[in-house]
């Protein structure tokens, strides 16, 4: 009987998360009229983790932050780890050898993929693309 209780609970939690993973996903593509999203967040009112060099840390925090501003939930209604391909892979470079200033992150989602740069101030730029 335990088992089936706890069973049930399960079973009602993940319906639970995939219906706020989907209202997200709603909201971030205006109900599905759009695959890709573009936004510009002032990184001083979001919460930005991650030391000085750790960029990929950075840029989860920011989609974190976006998704807030948003009216999804960054914590619980997105997985980084894992999305519809199986593992996620994720990675931040420079454009050009030597200019810090063109650092780009490329972030995957069970959501969908994100393209993060920062300017030289305190702006952060998102593009969001949703799994097709």
């Amino acid at each position: 009987m335990t088992k089936l209780i706890l069973l049930a609970a399960a079973l009602i939690f993940s319906v639970s998360a995939s219906a706020d993973r989907e209202t997200c996903l709603k909201k971030l593509t205006y109900e599905f009229a759009v695959d890709s999203r573009a936004f510009k967040v002032d990184t001083d009112s979001i919460r930005v983790i991650g030391d000085e060099k750790d960029y990929l840390a950075q840029a989860v925090s920011i989609v974190r932050g976006t998704l807030d501003l948003h009216g999804c939930d960054g914590r619980s209604d997105i997985n980084f780890g894992h999305g519809p391909l199986g593992k996620t892979k994720s990675t931040c470079r420079r454009l050009i050898g030597g200019r810090d200033y063109s650092l780009s992150c490329y972030v995957e989602s069970d959501l969908g993929y994100f393209f993060i740069t920062r300017d030289l101030q305190t702006n952060a730029f998102v593009v969001f693309s949703r799994w097709d």
